[in-house]
């Protein structure tokens, strides 16, 4: 079966990126030497990844402080200061939004932070954009009669910005969606969560030209696989430190690829290929995916540049035993 490897989230900063933006903090560096250590290190990320032989490309977003940071590009959507923290993760992010309703189907408001000229254009580009519902859950959306109305308005946004995207040269959608499953962790996920979920999907959940992928993390995905799993995307990324490997050996996943976050993505401990191949394969072979995937579990920020760039070659080392004990 085909099994391939890629990123799913912000790369952590390298020290030099850090030393000038300390610099230009303290008013001692320029904003032009942080954007251009960005371009640097991106480069470098970018060619680390093609190295390796991923099948998808990502931007290593330094640019980024969070996920919803480009939302701030549209004009009807105002963010206000107040920072709280992103999970249990020591980073922070704004979180209310304000929308003035209705959002217009707006473009180019996530490409503006794009370094297109780094990435390939033959469709190995990832993108990766927020879902919907976690904007609903996560920032405090304000301007609507309903979740359902505010959830639906938003997915139009999302999915303009996904088409315009795949007409640059992306292939693969990445949809974050933390949310969903911290609610279910915590005992407090309802109907009304699933559905809004739902909603949302049936509008941006199929892109002609790209596929699309739903990544959840930060919390227990197992008891609403079977949901997950009718969504209509076209791959479900697990967090199989928060989803025990178990449950989803339960699920039949034929119809649907699979992307499995086995490398710990907020753990600098580095994973053992070999034993990811025994795991990766009995997936394969009870869970029938149409395609099978291997990811960190998130973004590796956490952990840093240079333990970042190990678990790429963890990627790697991974794909390549896979494939001797799997010949194509």
């Amino acid at each position: 079966m085909f099994f391939g490897t890629y990123l799913t989230g912000a790369f952590g900063p390298s020290q030099e990126l850090y030393k000038v933006r300390n610099l230009e903090k303290r008013g001692k560096g320029s904003l032009e030497e942080v954007q251009q250590q960005i371009r640097k290190d991106t480069k470098a990320v970018i060619r680390e990844q093609e190295r390796a032989g991923l099948d998808f490309i990502i931007d290593p977003a330094f640019w980024q402080y969070d996920l919803f940071q480009s939302l701030e590009n549209i004009p009807q959507i105002v963010r206000t200061r107040k920072h709280e923290n992103w999970f249990d993760n020591n980073l922070f992010y704004r979180w209310r939004l304000s929308v003035d309703a209705p959002l217009p189907a707006a473009t180019g408001w996530f490409e503006k932070d794009l370094p297109l000229d780094l990435l390939p254009k033959d469709g190995r580009f990832m993108v990766i954009l927020p879902c919907p519902y976690s904007i609903i859950t996560l920032c405090n959306v304000s301007g609507y009669q309903d979740k359902k109305s505010a959830v639906q308005d938003l997915a139009k946004l999302i999915r303009a910005e996904a088409l315009h995207l795949v007409s640059l040269g992306a292939g693969r959608i990445q949809y974050d969606e933390p949310a969903i499953v911290q609610k279910q962790s915590l005992g407090s996920l309802e109907r009304e969560d699933l559905k809004l979920l739902e909603a949302a999907l049936d509008i941006c959940g199929t892109i002609p030209g790209a596929s699309t992928s739903l990544h959840t993390y930060f919390g227990n995905a197992g008891p609403i696989l079977p949901f997950l799993d009718d969504l209509p995307v076209d791959c479900l990324g697990i967090d199989c430190r928060k989803t025990n490997l178990s449950s989803v050996l339960q699920q039949d996943f034929s119809g649907k690829q699979l992307a499995l976050g086995l490398i710990d993505a907020r753990n600098t401990d580095p994973e053992e290929p070999e034993e990811l191949v025994v795991q990766l394969q009995k997936v394969a072979e009870q869970c029938h995916p149409t395609k099978l995937w291997l990811t960190p579990t998130t973004g590796t920020e956490t952990i840093g540049y240079t333990p970042g760039l190990k678990k790429i070659e963890i990627l790697k080392e991974t794909k390549r035993l896979f494939y001797e004990k799997n010949p194509k």
